[in-house]
């Protein structure tokens, strides 16, 4: 047990200092009713986009039952772009887009990512974040101890039946800039 603990570990803080699978990830197409961040808004990053079923989410953290809690807050659809590359602004960006039912939904979501962010993102410092007027959390994962590490910032947000998810890791990660680019204005569809 204390192997597979430790194994799992090293993965994590791998993946968390910037190292790339190789293999390729199955995706099925972005909605293009969801909004994602705009490639003008990371210039010059490579991105990728996916849809995003309940499924998907429940990969996020090993808790029990993920994906029929999502079907219970009546989660919908989503999609997610996903920017990696060499940058001296921002290097890895993960910028979502959830659909709910309804704002009920949206909220449980969010609140849920709050109760359970250890399971998300190991230790962190939290906060609550208001975005242009969304509420939620915002959320700084322990610095990575590899050489050259980037400060990373999550928000998620909600507004009516949906759930806005924004990583940003690179050198000018910062609280402010997270709040900036969270602005709906910087959104397009993800199809």
């Amino acid at each position: 047990m204390r192997l597979l603990v430790a194994t799992a570990s090293v993965a994590v803080l791998l993946a968390a200092c910037g190292t790339v699978s190789s293999q390729p990830v199955a995706s099925s197409p972005p909605p293009s009713s969801v909004n994602v961040l705009s490639a003008k808004v990371v210039p010059g990053v490579p991105y990728t986009t996916r849809g995003l079923s309940a499924s998907d989410l429940s990969k996020d953290a090993s808790l029990p039952d993920l994906t029929s809690m999502l079907s219970t807050w009546g989660y919908v659809e989503g999609a997610e772009r996903t920017f990696q590359g060499q940058s001296r602004h921002l290097t890895f960006v993960v910028s979502r887009t959830l659909v709910f039912t309804g704002a009920a939904g949206a909220q449980a979501y969010v609140s849920f990512i709050h109760t359970n962010v250890v399971a998300y993102f190991g230790v962190v410092a939290e906060s609550p974040l208001t975005a242009q007027g969304r509420s939620g959390w915002q959320i700084t994962p322990s610095a990575c101890a590899c050489h050259m590490a980037n400060p990373v910032e999550v928000g998620v947000v909600s507004s009516g039946a949906t759930v806005s998810w924004l990583e940003i890791n690179g050198p000018d990660a910062t609280p402010a800039l997270l709040v900036s680019l969270l602005d709906p204005s910087n959104t397009v569809p993800a199809a």
